[in-house]
């Protein structure tokens, strides 16, 4: 179906027009004449059907009202742009066979594809009511805060079985979101009872799902694909793994803030802040910007908007359930990260891992130039005799052959991203830290010569072990986030 049926695109015939389209959100893009290849004029013929108007275009395809004239029904008939793939064919027949297999009162329903010369097409449901953004766009149409969670719930629902069918949507906005008027609309007399809504949601454009890994790799370098206001931080990590589940049900997190605050979660003058802010900025809570959104519902809503996929719901099915219990005045699972939750993912932290090996790195890379520099300077003071200080240097030579330089390569290692000098690297550190300590108090320690009395030489070993637990200390923190990128590389 449509990818967003959006009034702000300019389908006029004016060149001022056909140059530049502005989005919703005040960004311009260029308009690509590409697209213009794939259009079609009220009249012409798609295989039987009989094209009437344009409803509505996107990044993928662009959407027309036609006449059955078979069955003497309106249907919409979806074809895709030129200019998107190499091979836009393939892309909406995988997309029609992939919507065909769903069938839920949430999910548009496709009715058939086909080729008509050039031009391939899917037929699908039209919907006679708008789209979620543009009836967004009338400020008259506000939901109150329980319809808002219906609605989210009642997309859920749709996402969460398309999930158990192994279907991703991938780019659920609110042009994605199809209003299909009620078979028995209550008059204007009449109020909706409790949270109904005044229309049946539907989610549409299933083209991001039915898109293989190599595709979504290639589309992601060349274009924004989808929109960015309403895409997950992982949409834009680099490598060839497509978004998840996770990814579905921050895109309902943001269309849920959005209902609730009137504004997408993001906001930016260009794409650039648009995706600092989706990377690495922390969502505010609704009712921290609105008084009046529920406190359930806010924390419900920001739990999909974690920039962490592990910390949003486990799926869609349990979004649904959680706004279920708000509905109906339960508790809701959701909750407010404590300390302890927050502490726990300051650990989880990939940089932990990293600053474990350059506190490793450093430390050990100057006790060996000050055990060196200490032997010398005695030397020269003429505090150990020649003989035993050539024995000494030879000591401290295989010290830091044995312990600490291996350390300085281990610690390098992992603060340039290698994750297997980890353990080793702990190990050792651990191993370090039991040799200060022995060696503060063992007569028969190296280097014993070198402290004219025992305190002195604890309160040098002090040093030292106060130092190798700090570090000691990062791996224990850095444990974590070693775990959690064990799992995500399994």
């Amino acid at each position: 179906m449509a990818d967003e049926r959006n009034p702000s695109v300019d389908t006029s015939n004016s060149a001022a027009a056909r140059d530049h389209h502005t989005t919703e959100h005040g960004y311009v893009t260029a308009h690509d004449p590409c697209v213009d290849r794939t259009l079609l004029l009220p009249g012409m013929h798609v295989d039987r059907f009989v094209i009437q108007q344009e409803v509505g275009r996107g990044g993928f395809g662009i959407v027309y009202k036609a006449l059955d004239p078979n069955l003497g029904r309106h249907v919409a008939i979806k074809v895709p742009r030129a200019d998107f793939l190499t091979t836009p064919t393939d892309r909406l027949y995988r997309e029609a066979k992939i919507v065909a297999t769903l069938e839920h009162e949430g999910i548009v329903r496709v009715y058939e594809a086909g080729t008509d010369s050039e031009t391939s097409f899917i037929v699908s449901q039209l919907c006679e009511g708008p789209d979620l953004h543009t009836w967004m766009l009338d400020r008259a149409n506000r939901l109150s805060f329980v319809q808002a969670a219906e609605l989210i719930a009642q997309l859920a629902d749709a996402l969460s079985y398309a999930h158990r069918h192994g279907v991703l949507h991938r780019d659920v906005k609110p042009g994605n979101v199809l209003l299909f008027p009620l078979a028995t609309p209550t008059s204007d007399d009449e109020p909706l009872p409790g949270h109904a809504l005044p229309f049946q949601p539907r989610l549409t454009d299933f083209g991001l799902a039915s898109m293989q890994s190599s595709d979504w790799a290639i589309t992601r370098n060349s274009v924004a694909i989808g929109t960015p206001l309403y895409m997950a931080p992982e949409c834009f990590a680099r490598g060839d793994q497509t978004p998840g589940e996770p990814a579905d049900i921050y895109g309902l997190g943001a269309v849920l803030f959005e209902l609730l605050i009137g504004k997408p979660p993001v906001r930016g003058e260009h794409f650039g802040q648009l995706l600092h802010s989706i990377t690495n900025e922390v969502r505010e809570y609704p009712h921290q910007l609105d008084a009046r959104v529920p406190i359930d519902l806010s924390i419900i809503c920001n739990k999909c908007l974690r920039k962490d996929a592990e910390d949003r719901y486990a799926s869609a099915g349990d979004l649904r359930d959680d706004l279920r219990r708000f509905l109906q005045g339960q508790p809701i699972d959701a909750r407010v990260p404590t300390w302890r939750d927050r502490f726990a993912k300051w650990c989880q932290q990939p940089q932990r891992i990293r600053i474990a090996g350059a506190s490793s790195f450093w430390f050990h890379l100057m006790l060996v130039p000050w055990l060196v520099g200490q032997l010398l300077l005695l030397g020269n003071m003429g505090a150990i005799p020649r003989d035993i200080l050539v024995r000494s240097l030879i000591d401290a030579f295989w010290v830091s052959v044995v312990l600490h330089l291996p350390q300085v390569w281990l610690g390098y290692r992992l603060a340039k991203g290698s994750r297997w000098p980890f353990w080793p690297s702990a190990i050792t550190s651990v191993l370090s830290l039991c040799v200060f300590a022995a060696s503060a108090f063992s007569q028969q320690a190296l280097f014993d010569y070198m402290y004219p009395s025992s305190v002195s030489k604890v309160a040098t070993f002090s040093l030292l072990i106060s130092a190798g637990s700090i570090v000691l200390g990062c791996y224990v923190l850095a444990i974590p986030a070693y775990l959690r990128s064990r799992r995500h590389a399994a």
